[in-house]
C-alpha cells in the first residue's frame, strides 16, 4: 500500500501533463500529436508536454518498486528498490516485476542490516557499501536471471487477458461490475486500492479502460452523500451537514474518503448500498461505451478525456442516485445527535484551502 500510495502522485502528474496537451491539440483539431514532433511554437511544445507527461507515467515501477522496499526497511530499501523498478521496465515485467522485486529488496535490506555488523572505523561500509552491494546484486541475480523471463510472461499474459475483457462486452460489464464494487467497499481502504492499483497497472500497460471505470466509481459515494444531504436536509445532524459540503468538493476531485462520515453512521446498511451504487454506475458506463481517447483522469471532468463523454457522465449520475434516494430511506441520520444547549454554539469543520 504504500507503494502505491507514493506511485500515485507520479501517475496523476504525468495523466494531467497528457491530457493538458490532448485537449489543447483537439482544439486545434489534431488528435494525434506525434505529428507536432518536428513543428515548432505551440505545436512542438504540446508534443513535448505529451511525451514527458508519458515518461512520468513511466517512472511509476520505479517508485513502486522502491517504496515497497521502504516501507519494509526504511531508507535502506530504496536502492534495491529503485533497481527492482528499472529491472521491471527492462524486462516487461511491470507491476508484478516491481512488487515482487520491492519486497525482495526491503526484505534482504532489513537481512543484511541485523546480520552483517563491522564495528570500528569500518563500521560505515555496512550502508554504504556492503548492503546496496548484496541487495542490489540480488535484484540482478534473481529478478533479471532467475525471474525476468517469468514475470514478464505473466505480465504480458494478465495484460492480454484484460485487453480481451475490454474488448467483449459481457467480460467488460463482469469486469466493470467487480472494479466498481471494489472501489466503493471501503472508500480508500485495501480493497479499494487493490481495485485501483490494478487499474493503474493496466493504465501503464496503456490499457485505459478499467482507469476510467475506476475513476467514475471513485466520484460516485461522496457525490451520492452530497446529494442525500441537499435531498433531505432534515435527515442530517449539523456536522453531516457540513461534512455534505466537503463531500461536493471530494467528489469533483475524485476523492473517495469524502463518504466515510456517512457510512460510518450505519456501515452494516450503507456498505452495500455504496457497493451497489459502484457497481450499477460502472456497469452503466460499460453499457454505454464509454471508450479511451487519451489516458484519462480522475475526478468529475475525467469525463471530458473520455470518448462518448455522456456515459461517464451518466454512469456518475445513476450511482449517485442510488445512494441519494437509498441513504435517507435506509438511515436517520440525526440518530445520536445530543441537542445543542441554549447559548452554546456546535463546532464545525472547515475545509481550508492555503497557499503559501
Amino acid at each position: 500500500m504504500t507503494g502505491i500510495s507514493y506511485a500515485l502522485p507520479v501517475i496523476i502528474a504525468g495523466s494531467l501533463m497528457v491530457a493538458v496537451a490532448k485537449i489543447i491539440g483537439l482544439a486545434i483539431g489534431e488528435s494525434n500529436l506525434d505529428a507536432f514532433a518536428n513543428s515548432s511554437g505551440l505545436e512542438n511544445w504540446l508534443y513535448l508536454t505529451q511525451d514527458i507527461g508519458f515518461k512520468i507515467i513511466g517512472l511509476m515501477n520505479y517508485v513502486l518498486g522502491a517504496y515497497v522496499a521502504y516501507s519494509i526497511a526504511g531508507k535502506k530499501g530504496l536502492s534495491a528498490g529503485f533497481a527492482a523498478g528499472l529491472i521491471a521496465s527492462l524486462t516487461g515485467s511491470g507491476f508484478l516485476g516491481a512488487v515482487v522485486g520491492g519486497l525482495l529488496a526491503g526484505y534482504s535490506a532489513e537481512w543484511v542490516s541485523r546480520k552483517i555488523r563491522i564495528t570500528g572505523s569500518a563500521a560505515s561500509s555496512v550502508p554504504l557499501i556492503i548492503l546496496p552491494f548484496i541487495t542490489v546484486g540480488l535484484q540482478v541475480l534473481v529478478m533479471l536471471l532467475l525471474l525476468g523471463d517469468v514475470l514478464s510472461w505473466l505480465n504480458t499474459a494478465l495484460m492480454t487477458w484484460v485487453k480481451e475483457m475490454t474488448e467483449d462486452g459481457t467480460s467488460t460489464l463482469v469486469l466493470a461490475a467487480v472494479l466498481g464494487g471494489m472501489i466503493c467497499f471501503d472508500l480508500g481502504g485495501p480493497v479499494n486500492k487493490a481495485a485501483w492499483g490494478t487499474a493503474n497497472v493496466l493504465f501503464l500497460s496503456g490499457v485505459y479502460l478499467p482507469a476510467i471505470l475506476v475513476n467514475v466509481a471513485i466520484i460516485i459515494p461522496p457525490l451520492g452523500y452530497a446529494a442525500a444531504r441537499f435531498l433531505r436536509p432534515n435527515n442530517y445532524s449539523q456536522t453531516l451537514k457540513e461534512a455534505g459540503n466537503g463531500s461536493v468538493i471530494m467528489g469533483i476531485l475524485g476523492i473517495s474518503e469524502g463518504a466515510i462520515p456517512f457510512t460510518l453512521r450505519n456501515p452494516a446498511r450503507l456498505i452495500p448500498l455504496n457497493v451497489l451504487a459502484g457497481v450499477l454506475g460502472t456497469v452503466t458506463v460499460a453499457l454505454l461505451k464509454a471508450y479511451p481517447v487519451m489516458p484519462p483522469l480522475g475526478g468529475l471532468y475525467g469525463g471530458f478525456t473520455v470518448g462518448n463523454s455522456w456515459a461517464y457522465f451518466i454512469g456518475a449520475f445513476v450511482g449517485a442516485a442510488v445512494i441519494a434516494f437509498g441513504a435517507n430511506m435506509l438511515v436517520n441520520f440525526n440518530e445520536d445527535e445530543s441537542p445543542a444547549k441554549p447559548g452554546e454554539n456546535k463546532a464545525t469543520e472547515e475545509i481550508e484551502i492555503k497557499f503559501d
